[in-house]
């Protein structure tokens, strides 16, 4: 969650170049500018921030590839799910907790400018954090937490249907959609990609020993009551709880990336769930890095429910069989170095370590990847009826747990988080790199390592020969190129790659197509 309602050295803050970076779709920004519609109406459903139901308006921004023509009918898209403790911005104590986050913006812009399409989706909010009932704290927060889910699959469910009845407006390719949660966004893209049981929601701890009707909580009953809220996709319920959007399109998704959240419970995830990534501050106080507990920072802290973070749930899903898309993927960027080196051999795990917090040594360390302007941070609180001197304070908030906040030191971090989860988003969906790439993983291309491991060979069962080979490693660096070639087949020396082992990028050129394949050199 996010910083003041719930509950760093780092990544290295890689800012690592390579000399002859070539571009590569997906792994570098190969588009110079960014279109974003704003305010798309994505969904309607009941919010609860005052006790009395509403029927909002769910919004998101989406973010296209621009400036240059885009050869790629469909994209990618990603779904981006911000941070802020299911409250808004600045009533939240806090200067972020909206999809126009500086962070937020920015991923977002990043991931469009790398070739795929982009949604910074608003969600549902409101829970009681600071009532003094245990039963109230946890229900309503978990109840938060489950229409937040209903509201993303909504989403996905919008792209699906503007597929088949909207031309496809925005381009988007319904077979790889995948989740980025921040924060709040990370405990949403976490159990959406889990949850799927109703038996999943009536475990002990999910079952209230309080009555609060006016919170809906009885004693003995679960918590969510999806007789009122609809089931995990937002189906049936009763108004003024629940109201269907888009029926009749599915909600999958492809992937799951964690940033900051955490999951429900340890017996919510099982082999066959998609593959997860989990970025995530080992002393974040906001969701517990293994299994711990969510507290309001009252005085004295209130707990609210025991969940696991990105420690634990990347072990599962390594252990699980879920994350073998990209577990032996043998990636060799320093990326992936500084992350297995602390990471227990959690492939996709990638934990932040900043050291103590300067502030209080108890205070821990979230969202690096944020930053947030003081005097911005005024004007928002003056737009939102509040004195000046609340924006001081949301923003003094925020500097408890992220002391070296600055623009450089969030997209340094950003940095990390882009060249670590892109690779295995395009390994794992095998999506094509090149920037004019028709095709991808062609079944006329085949490539083996020699017996003595000392080259490769690219051959070809096309109507056409191969011009040019080009191998990049998975930061898009170009390590070798052979020209002029009028072959079937082609030979690659090792030797001549720049790398004895690893994961390597082959981009084959035909006179009217480009394949890229993928090669593990051992």
């Amino acid at each position: 969650m996010n910083r003041y309602l719930l509950s760093l050295t780092s990544a290295a803050l890689f800012t690592v170049g390579t000399t002859s970076v070539n571009a590569q779709r997906f792994l570098t920004e190969v588009f110079p500018s960014v279109n974003v519609t704003t305010n798309v109406v994505y969904a309607q459903n009941y919010e609860v921030l005052t006790g009395t139901p509403v029927l909002k308006d769910l919004k998101m921004d989406i973010y296209e590839p621009a400036g240059a023509p885009d050869p790629m009918a469909t994209r990618p898209l990603v779904i981006y799910l911000h941070t802020g403790s299911y409250i808004p911005v600045i009533i939240n104590g806090n200067a972020t907790g909206s999809r126009n986050d500086s962070a937020s913006v920015e991923i977002c812009k990043q991931m469009a400018r790398r070739g795929y399409v982009a949604a910074n989706i608003d969600y549902r909010l409101g829970w009681d954090p600071t009532n003094s009932n245990l039963d109230i704290r946890r229900g309503t927060l978990l109840n938060a937490v489950y229409r937040s889910i209903q509201d993303a699959k909504a989403c996905v469910r919008y792209f699906r249907k503007d597929v088949a009845t909207n031309n496809n407006a925005y381009g988007i390719d319904e077979n790889n959609i995948f989740l980025i949660g921040q924060g709040t966004g990370g405990y949403i893209a976490l159990n959406y990609a889990v949850l799927n049981d109703p038996s999943e929601i009536t475990l002990p701890k999910f079952i209230s020993s309080t009555d609060a009707p006016a919170y809906g909580i009885f004693a003995g009953q679960p918590y969510v009551n999806q007789a009122a809220l609809g089931d995990f996709d937002g189906f049936g319920g009763v108004a003024p709880f629940n109201n269907e959007n888009h029926p009749g399109y599915s909600s999958n998704v492809q992937f799951a990336v964690n940033l900051g959240g955490a999951m429900g419970d340890s017996s919510w995830i099982a082999a066959g769930d998609v593959p997860m990534i989990g970025i995530h501050c080992v002393d974040d106080p906001f969701a517990p890095f293994g299994v711990g507990i969510v507290y309001v920072p009252t005085v004295p802290p209130q707990s609210v429910v025991d969940v696991i973070g990105s420690g634990e749930v990347i072990k599962w899903a390594d252990q699980l069989g879920n994350n073998n898309c990209f577990i032996n993927a043998g990636f060799t960027d320093p990326y992936t170095l500084r992350a297995n080196s602390i990471n227990n051999g959690l492939e996709g795990l990638f934990p932040l370590q900043q050291g103590i917090n300067p502030i209080n040594a108890q205070l821990g360390h979230a969202g690096p990847w944020e930053w947030y302007d003081l005097q911005a941070t005024r004007d928002l609180a003056v737009a939102m009826g509040y004195q000046s001197t609340r924006g001081d304070t949301c923003y003094g908030n925020s500097l408890l747990t992220n002391p070296a906040m600055s623009k450089a030191y969030a997209l340094a971090y950003i940095d990390t988080i882009m060249n670590y989860i892109n690779p295995r988003l395009v390994y794992c969906r095998s999506l094509p790199t090149g920037i004019n790439e028709t095709s991808t993983n062609s079944s006329s291309i085949t490539i083996y390592n020699s017996p003595s491991k000392n080259y490769f060979t690219v051959a070809s069962t096309s109507n056409e020969p191969m011009r040019s080979i080009e191998v990049y490693d998975m930061k898009g660096a170009l390590l070798s190129r052979i020209s002029n070639i009028n072959s079937y087949n082609q030979r690659v020396e090792k030797s001549a790659v720049n790398l004895n082992k690893g994961l390597m990028l082959v981009k084959i050129s035909f006179d009217k197509d480009v394949v890229t394949k993928k090669v593990l050199l051992d």
